[in-house]
């Protein structure tokens, strides 16, 4: 598991329910300490080189936050890319290229887009009439799961 930054929630969140997930449907998978990247692609570069050296038997990297260049050079220096199953998160050009190569499993996309027009819409709404938005049902925005056959 390599992680964004500490100081923000949905980076720790991530890795909470990630855990959550292995342990509860995979519990004969092994989960290595968290790589804590800090979002910091020399740091990134480090940690994954020194964990990939240490642990040869690695069979999956889930990556929380910034890195992907780097997750994707670290395994094919290691001969492990295509071999390893790969999960990150947002659909942009690496992640695509990543995924129509096959050295990426899975990108989960939360419409970074749709959220941000979200927040702008309801931030007018309640300047305009004074409405209070739901926390959960007016900012829910559904996410996608991309793999190598849905990627365009």
């Amino acid at each position: 598991m390599l992680s964004g930054r500490q100081d923000f929630s949905a980076h720790r969140l991530r890795i909470q329910g990630f855990r959550e997930v292995i342990t509860q449907r995979f519990p004969h998978l092994q989960l290595g300490e968290v790589l804590a990247g800090e979002d910091n692609r020399q740091r990134i570069d480090r940690l994954l080189e020194e964990a990939l050296r240490r642990n040869r038997d690695v069979v999956g990297i889930y990556n929380t936050g910034l890195g992907n260049t780097q997750v994707a050079q670290a395994l094919a220096r290691h001969r492990r890319y295509g071999e390893c199953c790969w999960i990150t998160h947002e659909r942009y050009r690496t992640t695509r290229e990543q995924l129509a190569q096959g050295g990426m499993a899975l990108t989960i996309d939360q419409h970074a887009h749709q959220h941000a027009r979200l927040a702008v819409e309801l931030a007018l709404r309640h300047l305009e009439t004074g409405y209070q938005p739901h926390l959960f049902s007016d900012g829910k925005v559904e996410f996608i799961l991309y793999s190598a056959e849905n990627v365009d």
